[in-house]
């Protein structure tokens, strides 16, 4: 990861390609990402990709994910914030096309300071490309 930032609240933007991967890469062959490039995580159960994102004070906020699946299926992943796991099998359902984008959103509780934002593939068919995340 290249850095993060201390914002107030705990609002901010991260893209996917500074984030901590495992068993995925840095890839920029679809149109639509923002940033550099986005993360395609491999295929299999376990490949997560993770941010340290700073938070001015403890605070509830909205985790934005936004994600192209292509596939046929849902790609479910679990959500992690600071080791405990705050959504099992989140589901990222097909967006239409690796191309199109969209963005699913759930609830977080961040303490101050940084926390660590996890998402985790959990099947053999890994998890949706990722573009970026946002909290608010």
């Amino acid at each position: 990861m290249r850095g993060y930032q201390l914002v107030s609240g705990g609002s901010g933007v991260y893209q996917a390609e500074e984030a901590r991967i495992s068993r995925g890469t840095v890839d920029a062959d679809h149109a639509g990402y923002s940033g550099t490039g986005f993360v395609n995580l491999g295929n299999a159960a376990g490949s997560y990709a993770e941010w340290t994102v700073r938070a001015a004070a403890a605070s509830g906020a909205t985790l934005d994910l936004t994600y192209a699946n292509g596939a046929a299926a849902d790609r479910p992943m679990d959500i992690t914030v600071n080791g405990t796991r705050i959504a099992a099998g989140h589901p990222f359902p097909p967006t239409a096309g690796w191309d199109t984008w969209a963005t699913s959103s759930l609830p977080v509780a961040l303490k101050a300071g940084a926390n660590t934002v996890r998402v985790t593939s959990t099947t053999a068919d890994g998890g949706p490309n990722l573009d970026r995340i946002a909290v608010h």
